[in-house]
């Protein structure tokens, strides 16, 4: 599986096949199978063994997935390795690897000249409360990038637990983003923080023809009301929301 995962290019279907069938494999053989490729002199080889390391033993909890303080410390090490690609992986797998020391190393590649790498970035601090994590998203969401800001919004509006004048300033700038997705996320963030303007669009959104499912799930985090809730109900809500504001 290990060679599957180094034939083709990088980015081909067949070869992230190969890593996505190893993650789940819990094993001492597995880890051990991957710290051997992050030696190795082949770059490709460095990648592949931090794309397994990244999330292995995926889908157990977190008390069962094995090595995860030796994971960390290998993709901080690789952090500084003198390929790109292997910089690219590193960030990803401290990105699903989570935790603090990974969030301040995250945040001190916030930076680093590869879209990628800002975009693992953007990902591994969701969530996060720290100040300086929050201020790394805040400047992610101007980022060059539009997967980049896309993430960042995602990050700051519906998963950061934190609300400030200054995390709804942000939002708002996104509203006027070049990239849609980045827009609609500004949306969603702004009304689950209960903020009006966001939740106005949100109803404008709600009652047009075109609205999405994922319009439907932020109403209902807004409202915290159950998934199933039917639109008409949502949009009814979101008007009492903003009657009381």
């Amino acid at each position: 599986m290990f060679q599957a995962s180094l034939e083709g290019d990088y980015d081909d279907e067949a070869a992230w096949d190969a890593v996505r069938a190893l993650r789940p494999r819990n094993t001492d053989e597995v880890f051990q199978a991957a710290l051997d490729h992050t030696r190795s002199a082949d770059t490709r080889e460095r990648a592949r063994g931090l794309d397994v390391l990244a999330q292995l033993g995926a889908g157990r909890p977190e008390s069962e997935r094995r090595h995860f303080d030796e994971r960390v410390r290998i993709a901080i090490k690789h952090l500084h390795d003198s390929d790109p690609l292997v910089v690219h992986a590193a960030a990803w797998a401290l990105s699903h690897l989570g935790g603090e020391t990974a969030v301040s190393e995250l945040i001190g590649m916030r930076n680093n000249p590869d879209p990628g790498v800002r975009w693992a970035i953007a990902n591994g601090l969701n969530g996060s409360e720290r100040a300086d994590a929050i201020a790394t998203i805040v400047g992610l969401m101007d980022d060059p990038d539009d997967n980049v800001r896309d993430w960042a919004t995602f990050a700051l509006g519906t998963q950061c637990p934190v609300d400030s004048l200054d995390i709804r300033e942000a939002l708002r700038k996104r509203l006027g983003d070049s990239y849609e997705e980045a827009r609609v996320e500004a949306v969603w963030g702004l009304a689950q923080h209960k903020d009006p303007q966001g939740i106005r669009l949100l109803i404008e959104r709600l009652s047009a023809d075109g609205w999405t499912a994922g319009d439907e799930m932020a109403a209902a985090d807004t409202l915290d009301v159950s998934c199933d809730t039917p639109a008409e109900k949502l949009v009814a809500g979101l008007r009492r929301l903003l009657e009381a504001k």
